[in-house]
């Protein structure tokens, strides 16, 4: 089943004005609203119920296993270092993103956010020193990045599997 042009048009800018807000917050007060969340998940969600209301079951089932599977990860590097490192908004907002995209898209979305987090660090280092590498950075900008990247890939340059 084909998706409506304009509906592909209007949950693509509702999804980057989520991610705006988003990016927009978590630089400013290093936190994600849970109703920022909550709406990522939920608009994506209802784009396939529009457009493939067969896959909406795994879609959630694959947001639930990725909020555990990060989670884990966050947990686990807690355990190891004493610190925290990964946000629980971060958590939520990768598991709000999986509503979105392919279940195959999921490492190209992880891949875009990791190397833009790492370049953006990169850079703060070479322009302020050493000591930036230290600094709290947010990671919601760069999940917003990978997500919107990976949705764009999907939908616009004819990616989209069709899988969920």
């Amino acid at each position: 089943m084909g998706t409506h042009p304009y509906l592909l048009l209007g949950a693509t800018l509702v999804l980057m004005a989520i991610l705006a807000g988003i990016s927009i917050i978590d630089f400013r007060r290093l936190v994600i609203p849970d109703g920022l969340n909550l709406a990522l998940a939920a608009i994506g969600l209802g784009f396939h119920m529009a457009t493939h209301p067969a896959g909406v079951p795994a879609q959630i089932l694959l947001a639930a296993a990725m909020f555990a599977t990060v989670w884990l990860v966050r947990r686990g590097h807690f355990v190891m270092t004493g610190r925290i490192g990964l946000g629980l908004g971060d958590v939520k907002m990768l598991a709000a993103a999986a509503c979105w995209i392919s279940p195959l898209r999921l490492p190209v979305l992880l891949f875009i956010a990791s190397a833009s987090a790492l370049l953006f660090i990169a850079g703060q280092v070479v322009t302020v020193g050493p000591a930036a590498a230290r600094a709290r950075v947010p990671f919601g900008p760069f999940i917003a990045a990978g997500l919107g990247c990976t949705w764009a890939l999907e939908q616009f340059s004819g990616l989209n599997m069709g899988l969920v």
